[in-house]
């Protein structure tokens, strides 16, 4: 399991994904993760693989690099003659009790339900190389939106310049896809299969709700909640997130925030703007309606603004705007330029 993967080898991948990695290596593959938007197509297909082996594994510290290197040996010199069976996507988990057994049998058991979880996650990876689990799907956008409903019924809305991958057919415990950029979900609720999304290094973990996630290589994630309840997690840290709730996700930290909603208007055409600084308007503005639109000067950035803009055609708002606040409006090749002398 030494292969490297563009400065990141299969260990360490493997150990991420069984949450037995350091912080540095935790790290080290968030960083590879946010080089590429193919490391987290790439992380999408391991994910995959690794919900389809079950839960076991995470019940249990394992030596996955040894056990892994020798059942690739075996695999190696088995794979010329091997026809695999047809993958199950579920795995069946025992609990014993450990007050039945001696710390002999408990260790055999151990020994066990590793030897069985890295036997299902080997297998995974043949059939995936061999071709007998389909490639991830994927959908993008550059200079346009999105809609799509995944397998399981959730609907995505992407944003401008995104993309997000995502299994032909969800199957395991988890339903997992991975974004780079900026989407809409309305999750399908289904609670015992929970709804996860990877996103530059920051897992957004779901039951059945509605959110934002913003997360685009040059800037910290985000994530606002428009209802249900979200869970935000990055290697240690974790935040729960209801409706009304959002974060950002920093280096080293998660910042608890009030929802944005302006910040789905490119989703919900909807601005509803309370004593919003005009700064923060336009701002809402440019991103929603992916218009440029500045101002020209600083006495007009602190000026204030209360309205609702609701479906409204981006030459409407903007005249309305500046109306209310008796402003000027033209237009100079693309760029909308709102000018005046300030507010009282």
């Amino acid at each position: 399991m030494n292969q490297s993967h563009e400065n990141i080898s299969e260990e360490l991948l493997a150990r991420y994904l069984a949450d037995t990695a350091s912080e540095p290596e935790i790290k080290k593959v968030e960083a590879w993760i946010a080089e590429s938007p193919l490391h987290q197509q790439e992380l999408a297909a391991y994910r995959l693989i690794w919900d389809h082996s079950g839960s076991i594994g995470k019940k249990f510290e394992v030596n996955i690099d040894a056990a892994w290197n020798n059942m690739k040996k075996k695999m190696d010199k088995s794979a010329a003659a091997f026809t695999p069976l047809e993958a199950k996507s579920e795995t069946r988990q025992i609990d014993f009790p450990e007050t039945s057994i001696n710390r002999k049998s408990n260790l055999l058991i151990w020994a066990a339900a590793a030897a069985i979880t890295l036997l299902l996650v080997a297998f995974g990876w043949f059939f995936l190389k061999s071709g007998r689990f389909s490639e991830p799907l994927q959908i993008a956008t550059t200079n346009n939106t999105s809609e799509k409903i995944l397998p399981d019924g959730t609907k995505v809305f992407l944003n401008y310049n995104s993309s997000l991958t995502y299994p032909e057919e969800f199957r395991g415990d988890f339903r997992t896809v991975s974004l780079n950029g900026e989407a809409f979900f309305e999750v399908k609720p289904d609670a015992e299969h929970p709804f996860i999304i990877i996103a530059n290094g920051t897992e957004i973990k779901v039951l059945g709700t509605s959110f934002n996630v913003k997360a685009y290589q040059e800037s910290p994630v985000r994530v606002d909640v428009a209802t249900g309840k979200v869970q935000v997690s990055k290697a240690s840290k974790k935040i729960e997130l209801v409706k009304g709730e959002g974060a950002e996700v920093l280096a080293d930290s998660i910042r608890s925030l009030h929802a944005n909603m302006n910040i789905m208007g490119y989703r919900t055409q909807i601005y509803d703007f309370n004593a919003a600084d005009l700064t923060d308007v336009v701002t809402s503005i440019r991103e929603g309606y992916h218009v440029d639109v500045r101002l020209s000067n600083q006495q007009i950035a602190q000026c204030r603004l209360t309205i609702r803009f609701e479906k409204e055609p981006l030459d409407a708002t903007l005249a309305v705007i500046a109306e209310t606040l008796d402003l000027d409006l033209r237009k100079e090749g693309k760029i909308y330029w709102l000018d005046g002398n300030g507010c009282q």
